[in-house]
C-alpha cells in the first residue's frame, strides 16, 4: 500500500486513488469584492485554486468590483483576493463548494449528471495599514508599476475580456498583440504565460515567464507559475528554485507552499523541506486541505515518525469522510500506531 501511494505522490497525483468527488455538472462561481463601505474595487485580481491547490482561475474585477469564473466542474474550491495598486489587504483564501442541488440528489458513482449552477461569493477587502516602512514583504505583493503605450494596454484589455468571457483563442491572439508592442509588458507576459501553464502548454509558456520575472523580480505570482512549467518540462532544479522563491515573496500562500511540499517530496533528501513547507500550508490556510495530509502522512512515515503520520491520516479521513480507499488508510493508522508504541518503548 505505501508502495502504491509513494508513486502517486511522484506523479503529484492523488495517493491512494483518492476520488472524493465525481465531475458532474458544470456551475458557476462569481462575486462581488468590495471594501468596507460597500464599493465595488475594481482591477482586483482574484484567483481560482481547487481542492489540490492548482490554480484554475485568475481574473480582474470590473468596475463595479464583479468577477466570474464559469463552466466549472463539480468541487471544493478557494478564492483569494490579492492585494492591488490601493493597497488592499490579502484576504484570506475562502473555501467555497460548488455542486448543483440535484447532483447532490444522486450517487457519486452513477454516472448521472446534474445541472450546473451558480454559486456566490461576496469579499470584502480592507486597507493596509500604512508604516513608517514597508517591508520587503508587502512591497513584493503591490502590483508593479509600468509606463505602457496605450496601444499595448488596449490589447492587453481585450485579451484579459476574453478570458472573462472563455474566449481562450481570442484572449491569445490580444495579448500577443499587447507584447509585441511593448516586449517588456510584465501584465501581459504573465498573464499569457499563466494561462499556457494552466493548459500545460509549458514550452511557450516558460520563456515569457523568465521574461516577466527578469522585469519584476518581486512577482511571486510569476514565480509561481514558472516553477510549475519548469518543473513540469523536467527542469526539476530550476522549478523548485522558483517555486521557492514564490514562497518566499509570498510566504502567506498556502498555493505556493503546498505546490513547493508536493515537488520536494518526491525526492528522499528533500523530504525535511517538504514536510515543512506542506506544514505551512496547512497552518495558513483558513480551510483543511486535504492534499496536504495525505502527503504528509506518508512523508512522516518515510520518515519514521510514526505517530505524526498515523495523526496526519486521520486527519484526512476526519475532514474528507467519503474519500476513496478509507479501509487501506484505516489499515495504515493502524498500523503506525502500533509502531509508534514500538518506538515509545525502546
Amino acid at each position: 500500500m505505501l508502495t502504491i501511494l509513494f508513486l502517486c505522490l511522484a506523479m503529484v497525483a492523488g495517493p491512494l486513488g483518492v476520488t472524493t468527488r465525481a465531475v458532474q455538472a458544470s456551475n458557476i462561481i462569481e462575486g462581488r469584492v468590495t471594501n468596507k463601505s460597500g464599493k465595488g474595487i475594481s482591477d482586483a485580481r482574484v484567483s481560482l485554486s481547487n481542492e489540490s491547490y492548482s490554480q484554475v482561475g485568475s481574473t480582474l474585477t470590473d468596475g463595479s468590483g464583479r468577477y466570474s469564473f464559469k463552466g466549472l466542474p463539480s468541487g471544493v474550491y478557494y478564492v483569494e483576493v490579492e492585494p492591488s495598486t490601493e493597497n488592499l489587504e490579502r484576504t484570506p483564501r475562502q473555501r467555497i463548494e460548488a455542486r448543483a442541488f440535484n447532483e447532490r440528489q444522486v450517487p457519486a458513482n452513477s454516472g448521472l449528471r446534474g445541472g450546473g449552477e451558480v454559486f456566490r461569493l461576496d469579499i470584502v477587502v480592507g486597507s493596509s495599514k500604512p508604516t513608517g516602512a514597508t517591508s520587503d514583504r508587502v512591497s513584493s505583493l503591490i502590483l508593479y508599476h509600468q509606463d505602457v503605450p496605450e496601444t499595448a494596454k488596449v490589447a492587453f484589455e481585450q485579451g484579459r475580456k476574453s478570458l472573462e468571457k472563455d474566449d481562450y483563442n481570442g484572449a491569445v491572439k490580444s495579448l500577443k498583440q499587447a507584447v509585441a508592442l511593448f516586449a517588456d509588458y510584465y501584465d501581459a507576459l504573465e498573464l499569457l504565460g499563466t494561462e499556457y501553464v494552466k493548459r500545460n502548454n509549458f514550452a511557450e509558456a516558460i520563456p515569457l515567464l523568465q521574461h516577466a520575472v527578469e522585469m519584476n523580480k518581486d512577482s511571486w505570482r510569476g514565480f509561481y507559475s514558472l516553477g510549475i512549467a519548469q518543473y513540469s518540462t523536467n527542469n526539476r532544479a530550476e522549478g523548485i528554485r522558483s517555486l521557492q522563491r514564490a514562497a518566499e515573496l509570498n510566504p502567506d500562500s498556502p498555493n505556493a507552499q503546498m505546490r513547493l511540499g508536493m515537488m520536494l517530496a518526491v525526492d528522499p533528501q528533500m523530504r525535511t523541506g517538504a514536510i515543512q513547507a506542506l506544514e505551512k500550508a496547512t497552518k495558513l490556510s483558513k480551510e483543511p486541505i486535504p492534499m496536504a495530509y495525505l502527503y504528509l502522512g506518508g512523508l512522516y512515515a518515510k520518515n519514521e515518525q510514526y505517530r505524526e503520520a498515523a495523526e496526519s491520516f486521520k486527519t484526512l479521513l476526519k475532514i474528507e469522510p467519503n474519500i476513496g480507499e478509507r479501509d487501506k488508510i484505516q489499515q495504515l493508522i493502524a498500523q503506525y500506531q502500533q509502531k509508534a508504541k514500538e518506538q515509545n518503548k525502546k
